[in-house]
């Protein structure tokens, strides 16, 4: 018991700490974009009335850090959003060596340092498809290949009933976006011709079949989770952390070893970033 005391009050302290650093750091979205959005929400207004163009919901999990001033709010979104991809990693055994890989390559880094929602959204797949699709397809080029997967696996295992149960919240909170706000489907429409749109759609929908079908035989949604970026026609570069984060699983190891393969990611990447100015 006294173990598991000392142990929170050490991850309460170094999240404290990180936030109190990262305050200061200079952010793309966070302050143009999020924060915002999260304050009209509070103050009984549109989160539109901002240039975000995440879903509604999408704006829920920003909610309790908007109750702070922007630097400090910033300061804790930039910890949870470390916090959120560390623990992932860990879940899925990982080793040090290979978390700070994935951390320190230019995708996740830039993810969190731009203070997206990618961190917190790729948490959908800790849940049950009820509620992780609901949290996965905030962002489309981040949950639609578990999505996919789900669909198959419940129709595969004719849980008709089951199917139906998981996608009809995140359904039903589409067609609601669609009829409620109107303009978010105007904003992501536009989506495809924006200047960040780093997708190699549909040149890649190959790889992202083959990663779904190699989900859907292992029996792996992190696969699967991995698969979505290939398969999405806009997405940043910092998205394909979501690969990454998909490729920690453990049933890499059949084919090469986890350390290997991010660090070899990693090295990849920050050349392509730096040779393409990503």
């Amino acid at each position: 018991m006294k173990r598991t005391i000392l142990s929170v009050f050490v991850l309460v302290v170094v999240f404290l700490a990180v936030a109190y650093l990262a305050a200061p750091f200079p952010t793309a979205d966070f302050y143009t974009n999020f924060y915002p959005a999260a304050r009209s929400v509070l103050s009984g207004h549109s989160p539109y009335e901002s240039i975000t163009n995440s879903p509604p919901w999408g704006i829920i999990p920003l909610l309790p850090f908007a109750l702070f001033p922007p630097i400090p709010a910033h300061g804790l979104y930039f910890a949870a959003c470390l916090f959120v991809l560390v623990y992932i990693a860990w879940r899925l055994k990982a080793s040090p060596l290979t978390i700070a890989a994935f951390i320190l390559s230019p995708t996740t880094l830039g993810a969190i340092l731009v203070s997206n929602l990618d961190p917190i959204i790729v948490s959908g797949i800790l849940f049950p498809p009820v509620w992780g699709l609901l949290i996965l397809l905030i962002k489309p080029q981040i949950g639609t290949g578990v999505a996919i997967y789900y669909l198959i696996d419940f129709f595969r295992s004719k849980k008709y009933f089951e199917a139906v149960k998981a996608f009809a919240p995140v359904t039903i909170a589409y067609i609601l976006t669609l009829l409620l706000f109107p303009v978010w489907f105007t904003r992501v429409s536009t989506l495809p011709s924006s200047e960040w749109n780093r997708s190699l759609f549909p040149y890649s929908i190959p790889l992202g079949i083959f990663l779904i079908w190699l989900a859907l035989r292992r029996k792996n949604p992190y696969f699967a989770l991995a698969a979505a970026p290939f398969l999405a026609p806009y997405h940043s570069f910092y998205t394909y952390a979501v690969v990454q984060l998909g490729l920690l699983h453990e049933d890499v190891e059949k084919v090469i070893r986890r350390d290997v393969l991010h660090i070899g990611l990693c090295i990849f990447l920050w050349v392509i970033m730096l040779t393409f100015h990503l």
